[in-house]
Formats: structure tokens, C-alpha cells, sequence
């Protein structure tokens, strides 16, 4: 009960010098805005910048390990860097859910393509499922990649350049790399190619049928391992690294290494939370100075409260009752800027992470700094007002 009427009374002085308060409140509103808004932006970067490093196809966390050898031949040779019995070994390792070779990329196949006596080199592409839309004929389909079909479709600019008209071209015959395939359809021309770009697809083979014809070359160099839930990935990386290490069936011929970027995400998280608590500690200062103003506004409170102070003591109230007011109103005070602060600075957060498209990061850590920083700062600058008002001596005051 006595902690209610305290925390009113309180409530009534700050309501009493509205215009003071208001101006006290603001140092402590600019403050905890400032030190919210750089730590959401900071968090919520963070975690995109380490998200981007770690992205997978996969859900799963993956490890990719590489041999290099010592012996630049072994590049050439039909030997496989990392064989099955490296592959039983790594299965064994705690954290290993699933060993496999890299999956192959065939994004950027060029091949030569001997047009008008003249040989240039074309953008091959491979299609899984259903081909592009075409203008002439048909597009690939999936039965064709299903029954390996000798098909293929280019655009229209190689085939008038081929056959002089892009419906023309339509059930001729295509040469790529001594094989003979079957023009089913012409799509529509993209870009060309230039210094500053790849252009576009030119050629389009359904993709059985290109590593049919053209092979699916295995990199047998790297491994990738699919972690299981709640591994650790650089406990994983090196216990698989220690293990090839000792008993790796090319282990005298090189070295393991683990090449993916997911390794240095514990240090590069450590930086940027190191560069956002740095900055946040500079946009602080400005609380100190808002500190510094709630001890000022407290002192001159108590200077001119000093007949209240010695009526209350006269009805009976004890030194500490008149501590635990002015405590209580300095707490006050700073609390609900703290709040204030903490609600704008999310609102400037979410505005900047808007414009430069950063994702910003909420959690209680942040609601907790808010309100402990304010409630802090409210507590420490008035022990010394709240102290003074306490010791004030009753004679004194009615002399």
C-alpha cells in the first residue's frame, strides 16, 4: 500500500511541471530510439549476411570437402580423388546424416557450332521437365528426356542463320559434337552475347539426352555431407577432416580442406555484432546526457519541494518513504520515455530497413534493453536527489 501511494504521489509531481518533464523524457526517448534502431538493423543484417553464406538448395546444413592433391596429374587421371571407402568412413562420423559427390552443374555448357563455314561458339542449355515455349514445331517435352529422344530446339536467330528461315528449321537436322539431333522447334531470339554479358540460351536438349550423348563427367575431388539436425557444423567439418586425415584412401597423395563459406560464419557474426554493440555504445552517450538531466531536473525538484518534504515528515512519513517518492519518480520518468524511445526507434528501424531493403531483427533482447537501460538510468540518477531529499532535517525545514 505505502509503494501505491508513494508511486501516485510521484505520478502527481510529474504531471505537476508537465513541461519539464516532457523536455527531461525527450533526452531519454532520443536515446533509447537511437541505440533500438541500430541494434534491430544491425541484428536483422547480421542474420541476412550469414543466411546468404549458408544458403543451400537443401534444407539441410551441408559441409563441402575438397582434396587437393599434391600432384597436378591427378587432376587428369581416371583415379577418383575420394572413393567409396572414404565415403564409409564419413558416413561414420557423429553428425553425418548423408555422404554424395556435388550434384553437376550444367548451367553454362558452350559448344562449337559450325554456321555459314564460319565456327562460333553457342550457349547450351539442358531441360529437366517441359522445354521453352516455342514459335515453330514443339517444345521439349518430358518424354523426351524419359526416352533419351535425339531432339533439340534453338532459337530463332541460329536457325536463319542455319537454314534462312526459323520455320524452315523445323525438322532438320542439328550437328553438335559429331552427333546429329532433330530440330523440333524454334523459340524466340534473346540477347545476343557481349563483353558485358553472357547472353542467352541458343540451344536447348532435353537432359538425359545430353549426358547420354555427351557424358555427365563426376567431380570425384569433393564430397558434399548433409548434416543432421542440430549438428554442429564446424565439430562436424573437423572430425570428418581428422578422419580422412588418418585413414583417406589418397591421404599420402594430399590434403582435405573444407571449402564452403558456412565455416566462416561464427567469425564473421562476431564482427558485425562487435561493429553494431560498438556503434549502439557511441549512440549511448547520448543516454548519459539524458541521465545527467533526469539528476539535474531531481535536484532542482527536491530544492522546490522542500515545504512538502517537511510536511510529510511532520504527519510521520521516515526518511525512507521520501526516498522511495523521488526514486520512484525518476523511475517513472525515464520508464515511459524508455518505452516512447523504444517504439520510435522501431518505427525508424522499419522505415530505413524499408528503403535499403535490410531486414530488421526484433527479439526480447531488445525489449529488455529498453526497458532495463531506462529503469536503470531513472534508478542511478536519482539515488543522489532522492538521498538529499531523505536527509533533509525536519527542524531545519520549519525554521
Amino acid at each position: 500500500m505505502k509503494f501505491y501511494v508513494n508511486w501516485r504521489s510521484s505520478i502527481g509531481s510529474i504531471f505537476k511541471n508537465k513541461k519539464r518533464s516532457a523536455l527531461t523524457m525527450f533526452g531519454i526517448i532520443i536515446g533509447i530510439a537511437a541505440v533500438i534502431a541500430i541494434l534491430s538493423i544491425g541484428r536483422g543484417f547480421e542474420r541476412d549476411t550469414i543466411e546468404s553464406l549458408t544458403a543451400e538448395e537443401s534444407d539441410k546444413l551441408e559441409v563441402d570437402i575438397n582434396f587437393v592433391p599434391g600432384n597436378d596429374a591427378l587432376y587428369y587421371s581416371n583415379v577418383d580423388m575420394i572413393q567409396a571407402s572414404d565415403f564409409s568412413l564419413l558416413k561414420n562420423v557423429e553428425g553425418v546424416e548423408a555422404v554424395s559427390y556435388p550434384k553437376n552443374d550444367l548451367s553454362y555448357i558452350y559448344k562449337e557450332i559450325k554456321v555459314k563455314d564460319k565456327t562460333k561458339n553457342y550457349r547450351v542449355g539442358v531441360v529437366s521437365k517441359s522445354g521453352e515455349a516455342v514459335s515453330y514445331g514443339r517444345a521439349i517435352s518430358a518424354y523426351d528426356n524419359q526416352t533419351q529422344n535425339k531432339v533439340v530446339t534453338i532459337d530463332a536467330s541460329l536457325a536463319k542463320d542455319l537454314y534462312g528461315s526459323a520455320k524452315g528449321a523445323v525438322g532438320r537436322g542439328f550437328e553438335l559434337d559429331k552427333q546429329v539431333f532433330t530440330i523440333i522447334g524454334v523459340f524466340p531470339a534473346g540477347a545476343e552475347e557481349t563483353m558485358f554479358s553472357q547472353g542467352t540460351t541458343k540451344i536447348l536438349l532435353p537432359r538425359q539426352t545430353y549426358i547420354h550423348f555427351f557424358g555427365n563427367e563426376q567431380d570425384t575431388s569433393s564430397v558434399v555431407l548433409t548434416l543432421a539436425d542440430g549438428s554442429k557444423l564446424n565439430k562436424v567439418a573437423d572430425k570428418a577432416i581428422k578422419k580422412l586425415e588418418s585413414a583417406g584412401a589418397m591421404r599420402q597423395q594430399g590434403e582435405y580442406q573444407v571449402s564452403n563459406m558456412a565455416m566462416m560464419t561464427d567469425g564473421i557474426s562476431e564482427v558485425l555484432s562487435s561493429i553494431t554493440l560498438f556503434i549502439s555504445a557511441v549512440a549511448g552517450i547520448s543516454l548519459f546526457i539524458a541521465g545527467v538531466g533526469v539528476m539535474n531536473m531531481m535536484y532542482i525538484s527536491v530544492s522546490e519541494r522542500t515545504k512538502e518534504i517537511g510536511i510529510r515528515r511532520a504527519l510521520g512519513a521516515t526518511r525512507g518513504a521520501i526516498r522511495m517518492q523521488f526514486l520512484l519518480e525518476g523511475m517513472t520518468l525515464t520508464l515511459v520515455g524508455g518505452i516512447i524511445g523504444y517504439l520510435l526507434g522501431m518505427i525508424v528501424a522499419y522505415a530505413i530497413g524499408n528503403v535499403m531493403d535490410i531486414s530488421v531483427s526484433v527479439d526480447l533482447f531488445t525489449v529488455c534493453l529498453a526497458v532495463g537501460v531506462s529503469s536503470g538510468i531513472g534508478l542511478i540518477f536519482s539515488v543522489m536527489p532522492a538521498s538529499e531529499a531523505a536527509k533533509k532535517d525536519l527542524i531545519d525545514i520549519l525554521r
